[in-house]
């Protein structure tokens, strides 16, 4: 194990400009105060803030061109990339460089807490840069680099190995190197050790498997089955995906456009979530430009998807159960499930229910939320509106497998959606707890609970902007997110803590 000196982590992001990269930043501004001093605990006050060089340029006007710079002052467009999708909702009161180091800069959040940032301009290589060296834990937030090692040699992850004392946790899936281990949060520490180069899966993949794992656990532990009497056979995965930076060169041209794409789905959830034939969803997305504006703030949509499964169970597990006057598997059965998962300590942090009943639309339709951008901000992986969007059919007869007779359901969940940026960032978080706390012996942000430190705090229906644009439902709702699975004194402390801050 490699242990970092008096339990301090020195801790730095490359990619720091990125959409990862900025939005750990302001989970950090905006997640409860007391996780935030322990974090500042940890890392010895400071992060490390990795940019790309200019060359002829001093360091100072090296920060004040990089683009997270632009997006912490809130500076520039989306469409540049330099402003984020949480820049509505203001939690940075002022970034400011410091007088004596011309490479540091301190954010100062609206609640007083100061976030220190010792920038480091190094060029775009993983070769000998001596400034990895005064690193123990590194977040590698650059992506594209991650998949194709042929931008140059220079880029190959596995150069972060010549580093000894780093650890290195990437933010996308790494295609390129065999054998890296990939983290889900919730099920990585379960299927995978972590290593000196360690990843995480995508943000579709993290939505897309925490559906799965919930239904095919839940199953399993109603209906008493063992993991041979249950299997995914197969199935569908499409998701509308908001649009991404890299999507610029194709998405970006035109005002409105829509782009079908292939994923890779299927083979990365057998990766984070190796259970029998879950490779076997197929996936495909669909990119679109997501940007709208409120008070000439840009920002992005969310992420909907789609995901229709074949399930097999042993028929003579299913007759016993039915005997036993359980029922069948229905809707309401994986209603139930879902919902179980939405108020379980672990599960809530990846599934929250909306609650379809709580205001209608014209008298004439239940609905959870006014529009999916309401649901910018929040932090479970996967928001399902429950009940009405499910399907369960049973198949008619059975169907032998190595002399065993199974029974298939085909099950349909529709319109569930997914902040592909914080949704995806916090789990990466806890993830990234979980790589430093094998490696390091100390977990980087110490008993960080994603539900519990952040809930809805950077929901766009809390700012502002939100407010003037989701006025109606507010009032129907009487000014609350559409989430069910919160106890009354959660809500209670949750509206303190937003006070507070």
């Amino acid at each position: 194990m490699n242990l970092a000196k008096s339990n301090r982590i020195r801790f730095g992001i490359r990619g720091f400009g990125g959409e990862i990269g900025d939005t750990m930043v302001r989970v950090l501004m905006r997640m409860h105060r007391n996780r935030f001093e322990a974090f500042k605990g940890v890392t010895g006050e400071s992060i490390q803030a990795f940019i790309r060089r200019k060359p002829e340029m001093s360091i100072k006007n090296n920060i004040m061109m990089d683009r997270s710079f632009a997006k912490l002052e809130g500076s520039g467009n989306i469409s540049r990339n330099t402003q984020s999708p949480y820049s509505y909702n203001p939690m940075i009161r002022s970034v400011e460089f410091d007088g004596t180091y011309a490479n540091r800069i301190h954010v100062t959040g609206r609640d007083g807490r100061v976030l220190t940032v010792d920038y480091k301009a190094v060029p775009m290589t993983h070769r000998d840069l001596p400034e990895l060296r005064n690193v123990d834990l590194l977040v590698d937030a650059t992506g594209v680099n991650l998949k194709k090692i042929d931008m140059g040699e220079d880029q190959d992850p596995n150069l972060y190995r010549n580093y000894s004392n780093l650890t290195v946790f990437f933010s996308a899936p790494v295609k390129t190197v065999a054998g890296i281990p990939h983290m889900l949060n919730g099920l990585g520490a379960r299927f995978h050790k972590p290593a000196q180069l360690n990843a995480t899966g995508s943000c579709s993949t993290h939505a897309g498997v925490d559906l799965i794992r919930y239904i095919r656990e839940g199953l399993m532990t109603h209906l008493g089955l063992e993991d041979g009497e249950i299997f995914i056979e197969g199935g569908q995965f499409n998701s509308t995906h908001a649009l991404t930076p890299s999507d610029f060169s194709s998405i970006g041209y035109y005002n409105g456009a829509f782009v079908p794409q292939t994923t890779g789905f299927g083979g990365a959830a057998s990766v984070v979530y190796p259970v029998p034939n879950i490779a076997n969803i197929a996936a495909a997305t669909g990119r679109y430009n997501s940007i709208f504006a409120t008070d000439s703030v840009q920002t992005n949509g969310v992420s909907v998807f789609s995901l229709a499964m074949t399930i097999s169970v042993a028929a003579k597990k299913m007759n016993d159960v039915m005997a036993t006057g359980r029922g069948d598997i229905d809707v309401e059965l994986i209603n139930d499930v879902l919902w179980q998962a939405a108020l379980d300590t672990e599960g809530r942090k990846h599934v929250g229910i909306i609650n379809i009943n709580e205001f209608d639309m014209k008298k004439n339709k239940k609905t959870g939320m006014f529009t999916s951008v309401s649901m910018i901000g929040m932090p479970q992986t996967v928001l399902l509106p429950v009940r009405d969007n499910i399907s369960v059919v049973r198949q008619k007869g059975v169907r032998i497998v190595d002399d065993t007779e199974y029974v298939d359901y085909i099950l349909t969940i529709n319109n569930a959606a997914y902040d592909n940026r914080l949704g995806f960032t916090v789990d990466f978080m806890e993830e990234l707890n979980q790589v430093a706390n094998a490696r390091l012996g100390q977990e980087l942000i110490p008993e960080f609970d994603s539900f519990r430190n952040l809930r809805d705090a950077m929901a766009f229906i809390h700012s502002r902007e939100g407010i003037a644009l989701f006025g109606s439902a507010l009032e129907q709702t009487r000014g609350e997110v559409v989430m069910d699975a919160r106890t009354p004194d959660e809500k209670r402390e949750e509206e303190s803590n937003r006070r507070i801050i």
